[in-house]
């Protein structure tokens, strides 16, 4: 995920639209375990 952001951030004009969405669709699997953790402590 953190690959995926400086890519964004400093190659911008280079990005591939069709990895962005695959990544928006399939690859947030960190964020949804980063939530349950956050859940566990609310």
């Amino acid at each position: 995920m953190i690959g995926f952001r400086n890519t964004l951030v400093h190659g911008y004009m280079d990005v591939d639209r069709t990895i962005v969405y695959e990544v928006l669709q399939n690859g947030l699997g960190d964020i949804e375990e980063l939530k349950r953790v956050f859940a566990r402590f609310l």
